[in-house]
């Protein structure tokens, strides 16, 4: 998995996981009532984010 670092309040810099590639993406993440926002494009519901969470811990 790429690396990825908190820039700002808000920003994140996503890292390409391939070594020497050059593509990295600025993510604009907001926490807002309904879920996360990301990038203004869409918002991730609450609901999807905590079944993900438990999801990954059954691993």
């Amino acid at each position: 998995m790429g690396m990825i670092t908190q820039r700002f309040v808000q920003e994140w810099l996503v890292e390409p996981e391939i070594e020497g590639a050059r593509e990295y993406a600025r993510l604009s993440i907001t926490a807002e009532l309904d879920g996360l926002n990301i990038d203004g494009q869409g918002i991730i519901p609450w609901t999807q984010i905590i079944k993900a969470i438990a999801a990954a811990r059954k691993k």
